[in-house]
């Protein structure tokens, strides 16, 4: 519990004694509260941080300067990078703590939306496999359909929750060891937002939105985007919260040459780079004599190069370096000055977990991938890891959690947001097969998915292929059961590839196989890692010698099989693996009894 009182001034040395015994217990009951200027006679000095994509570490630099100097910071406001920095700031973590976080952060990995392949479904893999080129529009009506933002932010929200899982129980942002706002956009009406309750991470994740870069996010109703472009420099904002000296670090990104203007990419970002300016030298207008304006030199540094962090928080050290003669009067003695820590929060209990759920999946369906269970205590991996199986199902755009405090009972709540573009997609892909001494074919494949066709998410695929072997395919997968450990499965389509005859290993005849095939069963699969299948399958068409020796003519077919498959697949990529193994084995018997022509067994 925070204790909050007045300045005391001694009146008299008649009362100077009690005065001395009062803050020896008031200290004594408020070893942990935020350290602020109500607890001492000096002014309110509050930090603020602004936006820009390239030079937000930065603002690392002048912390660590603050901490060394100790020179206390009482209220944080921040915009996008500023609001992230300033909100861990904020959340009670020093500034080494700050840099060891962005330094050793994989910036690479945050930046990608996608699960790790292993929390993936197989599915989700199966599809992948066919259609190799990244990326799925939606197409609804005759109409394409893409996200609102490049990246959409699954693990950059994680990531957020992560380094602010410590005060993850703390909705009111006044009540952080340090007070704190955050600013972001409503894309909507053009307001400005002032973030301060809610989920810490959520409110910096809405802060830093640039606009096509990151998806908008919704919170509390309002569509949220980068701050900067309202309210770049938060400087109004932190007097409105009683700041009698402000720390201003201005890192915003000058307009761009003419020369860079070259294209319709750098032409947006002009544009917003123009709004952001405006709005910053308003806020600067606000400043006092009183106030430090710190603005780092970066102009050489390249836009998003996380590489380069440790340099600018190199040049935010010394650009406050040079103001130490102004920030003298702030610094404190080592008996006055308290450092701000971080809170020591037990996990708690989890009383109940709710869940959001936008889709038409029942909720069933994700329920069997929250392995998390009321009673437990709250273990951040294992949440994660429960997000990321939800995730990995493909068809949401945003899953996320946070905790709630009802009744004084933890409740966990999961929000899984459906895809805005969803949830029928196009795929694409491209095949290229040689041989080396022979010839190779190529073939583009071009793919329509209907998915959500029931509750546990059945999938209706439609796929063309076009080049050197072209062929037309309609599937459907159906799950019947929430965790989807067993479905049914239903294809058929038409071929067109080539059959071919060796001889001492030389190729002496191509045939050109055209026919009908269609197959049906059912399979069983364990929890995205393995699926085996049994089913029917008939095949019947014709073959002609399209070149070579063979006198055989034109052939004609027809096969039925019992097919058995089973495949193993733990790999995290695709094309080149660090970790994992593949597995696929299949065997089929043809046989009179089925209607096949011939009999035989095939693996």
């Amino acid at each position: 519990m925070t204790l909050s009182f007045k300045k005391i001034r001694a009146i008299s040395t008649h009362f100077l004694s009690k005065t001395v015994l009062f803050w020896g217990l008031f200290l004594s009951l408020s070893v942990n509260a935020p350290s602020s200027a109500e607890n001492l006679d000096r002014p309110t000095i509050g930090l603020v941080l602004a936006r820009s994509e390239e030079r937000g570490a930065a603002h690392i630099g002048v912390l660590k300067y603050l901490e060394d100097h100790r020179i206390p910071v009482d209220l944080v406001t921040g915009t996008s990078i500023g609001a992230i920095i300033g909100g861990l700031y904020a959340s009670g973590l020093s500034a080494r703590e700050i840099e060891s976080l962005m330094l050793e952060m994989d910036w690479e990995q945050a930046l990608i939306d996608d699960v790790p392949r292993q929390d993936r479904s197989m599915q989700r893999k199966f599809r992948e496999d066919q259609f190799s080129i990244p990326g799925t529009p939606g197409y609804q009506g005759g109409a394409l359909k893409i996200p609102s933002g490049a990246i959409q932010g699954q693990n950059v929200i994680l990531a957020l929750q992560d380094m602010t899982q410590h005060v993850a129980h703390i909705t009111d942002f006044d009540a952080l060891p340090r007070a704190f706002k955050a600013v972001a956009t409503d894309i909507v009406t053009g307001e400005v937002v002032v973030l301060d309750t809610g989920n810490l991470a959520v409110a910096l994740r809405a802060s830093m939105g640039v606009p096509a870069f990151f998806a908008p996010i919704e919170v509390d109703g309002r569509l949220l985007v980068d701050g900067g472009i309202t309210n770049n420099l938060p400087i109004e904002l932190a007097q409105a919260m009683g700041a009698d000296v402000l720390i201003v670090v201005d890192i915003t990104s000058p307009m761009l040459p003419k020369s860079a203007l070259g294209n319709l990419l750098t032409i947006t970002d002009q544009l917003t780079r123009l709004l952001v300016v405006n709005n910053t030298q308003v806020q600067k207008a606000r400043l006092t004599a009183d106030d430090i304006l710190l603005v780092p030199d970066l102009a050489d540094f390249p836009a998003v190069d996380f590489s380069a962090a440790a340099d600018a928080i190199k040049v935010g050290e010394e650009t406050i370096k040079a103001r130490q003669q102004a920030l003298r009067p702030f610094m404190q003695s080592r008996e006055a000055y308290r450092a701000v820590t971080k809170p020591i929060v037990r996990a708690p209990t989890i009383a109940s977990i709710e869940l959001v759920n936008e889709t038409a999946l029942a909720n069933t369906v994700l329920r069997q991938r929250i392995f998390t269970k009321v009673g437990d205590r709250f273990n951040l991996k294992q949440v994660a890891r429960d997000v990321n199986r939800i995730h990995g199902l493909g068809h949401f755009e945003l899953v996320s959690f946070t905790q709630k405090q009802k009744n004084d009972q933890t409740v966990l709540a999961i929000s899984a947001d459906k895809k805005a573009w969803g949830p029928n997609y196009l795929h694409f892909g491209f095949n290229l097969e040689s041989e080396f001494k022979h010839d190779s074919r190529v073939s583009f494949l071009v793919g329509y998915s209907q998915q959500e066709v029931s509750q546990y998410g059945a999938e209706w695929l439609t796929s063309a292929s076009i080049g050197d072997e072209p062929s037309l395919e309609s599937s459907l997968y159906w799950p019947l059961d929430p965790a989807g450990s067993t479905f049914g499965y239903l294809s058929g389509g038409y071929f067109d590839r080539a059959l071919y005859d060796y001889e001492n290993a030389l190729r002496t005849t191509v045939y050109a196989l055209r026919g009908l095939e269609v197959a049906a069963g059912i399979g069983f699969e364990y929890q995205g890692s393995w699926r085996t299948t049994v089913g029917l399958r008939r095949t019947e068409g014709r073959a002609h010698a399209v070149s070579g020796v063979s006198q055989r003519g034109t052939l004609g077919f027809d096969e039925s099989s019992l097919e058995w498959r089973f495949v193993f697949d733990t790999r995290d990529d695709i094309d080149f693996p660090a970790h994992g193994a593949i597995i696929d084995a299949s065997w089929s018997l043809y046989h009179e009894a089925l209607g096949s022509e011939n009999e035989y067994g095939q693996w």
